[in-house]
């Protein structure tokens, strides 16, 4: 077994730990041999998004973490210790670093390792786990966050009483045709994919993720047993028993390898006063919001659709809905955003069109990082969204022919794929 003291003592099979190191090799190594090649440690401990977007893939400081639960994703790995704790198959030696040309303390296998790494095969889950934290919207750290802060941004409270009537009707009818009549092309590593589509129901059918094979259905009976987990856990939640409090906390960890969100460590009494924040509409003391935690928020409230529900309020769907509505605004000479509109804060994030982070034209957009304000008042915006599309089909419906009603979630999944 390779032990990673650093990931809460975990433990991977020799036989994973060199599946990836010759997945490694073959993708990141520029033709370096598996079996007789270095690959340098470069320990960091930046969170692994910077290392990613810095291009020190190649490293054995990014693949271990690559291989460990997402919690530890943003704690260093490739230390002393873990070296000297896995000397039957690592051995020191030095090496050079691709990104500069200088020469590196590096690690390659010892003659056991090689030997064992003859006949390994591959290991499918790593293109998976590589494909979420290439397409993942990270939580980025405060001073990597550029989003200045708002002093007009309404307070947790006064974002309660946000409701899609609050939000002008035909702010949301000119949305829903923008959307509706814009044609669209997937991206996947930054490239589009596939032919322009056009229309909301078009633009579902081509949500994917991580990968483009794993498209919206797919994602649908992927995530059932998930959401039948988080219903149950929001239905009894106060009440838990020793066992659920130990579910709360694996549903959490698993929306969170899902999302490719890393977070620090956290207990079930923190996913408890998320959960009860997010159905109750009350922020609770201790409730984060981040990233990750508008998963799990969104997840445990999916169930009380209509209008319970919560969306995901990330970069991409906050990107998405504020530069069409900015761009709507300009047309009509608005200079600043609405009081209706005060809470939809913008969310740093990376990849896509976000990279450089996105200028918008209309002064006043509020700083969502991290906020709940901007969770809620997301949510009523998206819900103004989902109720208009649900009246528009059942105008354009046969007679006799019920429509099959959008919910929060779908135009949700649609948003975040025009946000990349």
């Amino acid at each position: 077994m390779i032990l990673l003291p650093h990931a809460g003592n975990s433990e991977i099979s020799e036989q994973r730990f060199l599946a990836a190191w010759d997945f490694w090799f073959k993708r990141f190594g520029a033709g370096r041999d598996p079996a007789s090649g270095a690959i340098p440690r470069l320990r960091s401990i930046k969170p692994l998004a910077m290392l990613w977007d810095d291009g020190a893939q190649f490293s054995l400081e990014v693949l271990c973490r690559t291989l460990i639960k997402a919690t530890y994703w943003n704690t260093a790995q490739a230390t002393r210790p873990m070296v000297e704790a896995n000397a039957r198959l690592l051995q020191d030696t030095m090496t050079i670093n691709p990104r500069t040309l200088r020469q590196v303390k590096g690690v390659c296998l010892t003659e056991y390792g090689r030997e064992r790494l003859a006949g390994i095969v591959s290991d499918f889950d790593l293109e998976v786990r590589i494909a979420v934290i290439e397409q993942s919207d990270f939580d980025i750290p405060d001073n990597r966050a550029k989003v200045p802060p708002t002093e007009d941004l309404p307070t947790e409270a006064e974002a309660l009483s946000i409701s899609p009537r609050d939000i002008p009707a035909d702010l949301i009818k000119a949305l829903v045709t923008d959307i509706e009549t814009d044609p669209f092309r997937p991206i996947y590593r930054k490239v589009a994919i596939g032919a322009p589509v056009t229309g909301w129901r078009a633009r579902l059918d081509h949500y994917f993720w991580p990968r483009p094979e794993v498209g919206y259905h797919a994602t649908v009976r992927e995530l059932a047993p998930l959401l039948t987990l988080a219903k149950e856990l929001a239905t009894t939640v106060g009440r838990w028993t020793t066992a659920q409090r130990a579910q709360a906390v694996s549903f959490a960890d698993q929306v969170f390898a899902w999302g490719g969100v890393p977070q620090r460590a956290f207990d079930d009494k923190t996913v408890e006063t998320v959960i009860v924040s997010a159905i109750q509409r009350k922020v609770l003391p201790g409730a984060l919001m981040n990233s990750g935690w508008t998963k799990v928020a969104a997840f445990a409230t999916a169930h009380l659709e209509p209008e319970g529900a919560l969306v995901i309020w990330d970069s991409r769907v906050a990107h998405s809905l504020i530069r069409r509505i900015d761009r709507l605004l300009v047309a009509q000479n608005v200079q600043t955003v609405p009081d209706s509109l005060n809470a939809i804060g913008r969310v740093p994030g990376r990849g896509g069109s976000r990279t450089p982070p996105p200028k918008y034209v209309v002064e006043g957009w509020g700083n969502g990082y991290k906020s709940w304000a901007s969770v809620f008042a997301g949510s009523a915006l998206v819900r103004a969204i989902r109720d208009e599309l649900n009246a528009r089909e059942e105008i354009a419906s046969a007679p006799g022919v019920l429509p099959q009603p959008w919910t929060l979630r779908q135009v949700e999944m649609v948003l975040f794929m025009d946000g990349y």
